[in-house]
């Protein structure tokens, strides 16, 4: 007679994780939702009820607006460990990124609203399968679908409003939380995304799904291995030569490869692209003893439209330099050192470097000129400033600044130290000749 098995007890039911090992994996905010609506609750009632029973804090209001429940954050794995007790369902953490938490930085870029892909949703309704979010949406760096090549929508086609996805009470993966329209519903709107958003897409679909056979964390130290290697072999250990590669500051690099740094996931979609290691590789740290042939890849500028590469460095003419310092050290007109260095389009310690004597000649000419003007300005404000002072007396009042301020242009008074003092001087200076004058 054959015994019957029975699945375990379990507070919740086990609802099993849809797409585990593929790039279309479930979010673990994907497997709440059907949980809550497996049992006719609202998402914020389970939300609650597992935060009372774990003896956490009441989330609060806007819970789901600022946390990302399948990122890599602690909260992460809190509620996946919660919600893999209380359903008897293990490895609920494949369901986010939690798994890369040592080899991608925390600081990565977060998706700022709920996305989906209406032909996935599509396709779900078409294979009699209930609509479900896929973790690749919640990956902020994404903005495509690397399946059916298309951009990830925010709103609604039918109401227009953003935040459809789950932004409310009781969700339903594949409906519009506000008009409860479908979201599978493919538009014209939803253009097609650049090939170079399909790619990283691409890379990260492969990534979730490997994650699901890896028995370890990776570690930081391998990856940092890997990076170095491909430093070694591809640019000839100059890690500024591969920052340069790679579109990235050389200090950055040196953070990465000498201080135990963490790059970004787009940092490491940087690499990928411009090296031709897959991103499950770098992540892995398993990179092969002979770098592959760099393929044809998308370019920086594709993959991040804000890239800028940087100006190749000014060639400088020390003829030319040489000639153009003797002209301002002769000339009348005193300038700065830094007005040179512009004018010669260098920089200025670069123009103390090649012509250091001729350098410091200007700037003491420089500083001179600069003194020789506040001494005048000085003496400008001393004359107008008696000149205040002696028409306030002249009306039978006390010289103050405010007085003054009133009779003195501000461009004469600005920049002059210890104005107070000047007017007490003047003051007494005027007293003291009107005394000598009077019998």
């Amino acid at each position: 007679m054959n015994e019957l098995t029975c699945p375990p007890r379990s507070l919740l039911y086990p609802l099993e994780p849809i797409g585990v090992g593929t790039a279309d994996v479930e979010s673990l905010a994907s497997f709440f939702c059907r949980v809550a609506a497996s049992h006719c609750v609202s998402s914020t009632d389970l939300l609650h009820r597992i935060s009372k029973m774990c003896g956490w804090a009441a989330p609060p209001k806007n819970f789901w607006k600022d946390t990302n429940l399948s990122g890599m954050g602690d909260v992460a794995e809190r509620y996946a460990c919660a919600l893999s007790e209380m359903t008897s369902v293990e490895h609920l953490d494949l369901l986010t990124l939690r798994l890369w938490r040592n080899v991608i930085a925390h600081r990565s870029k977060a998706p700022a609203k709920g996305r989906w892909c209406a032909a996935c949703f599509e396709e779900d309704l078409a294979n009699g399968r209930m609509p479900y979010f896929r973790l690749a949406w919640d990956v902020g760096d994404i903005d495509a679908c690397a399946k059916h090549g298309a951009r990830l929508p925010d709103a609604c086609s039918d109401c227009g409003r953003t935040g459809a996805r789950n932004n409310a009470a009781c969700v339903v993966p594949g409906w519009c939380c506000y008009c409860g329209a479908p979201l599978g519903r493919v538009q014209a709107a939803h253009a097609s995304a650049p090939a170079a958003e399909t790619w990283k897409a691409a890379q990260v679909g492969q990534l979730l799904a490997a994650q699901a056979s890896i028995s370890s964390v990776p570690d930081r130290c391998n990856v940092t291995e890997g990076l170095r290697k491909l430093v070694d072999e591809l640019d000839g250990g100059k890690s500024a030569r591969f920052a340069q590669r790679i579109g990235a500051n050389k200090s950055t690099v040196h953070w990465w490869l000498q201080q135990g740094g963490v790059p970004t996931l787009a940092a490491h979609l940087r690499i990928a692209s411009q090296t031709g290691v897959s991103l499950v590789a770098l992540l892995t740290g398993v990179i092969d003893d002979s770098i592959p042939i760099l393929r044809a890849g998308p370019s920086l500028a594709e993959l991040f439209p804000d890239y800028k590469k940087r100006a190749s460095p000014h060639r400088r003419d020390s003829t030319d330099i040489d000639a153009k310092m003797d002209e301002l050290r002769q000339s009348d007109v005193a300038v700065s050192v830094s007005e040179a260095a512009r004018r010669m389009k260098v920089r200025r310690r670069q123009l103390y470097r090649v012509e250091n004597e001729k350098s410091r000649v200007i700037a003491a000419k420089w500083t001179a000129h600069q003194r020789h003007c506040s001494e005048q300005h000085r003496l400008e404000a001393v004359r107008a400033i008696e000149a205040a002072v002696e028409d306030i007396l002249s009306r039978g009042k006390a010289p103050n600044l405010r007085e003054v301020q009133q009779l003195v242009p501000r461009e004469v008074l600005g920049g002059v130290r210890g104005v107070f003092a000047m007017i007490q001087e003047a003051s007494a200076k005027i007293e003291a000749s009107r005394s000598a004058t009077w019998p």
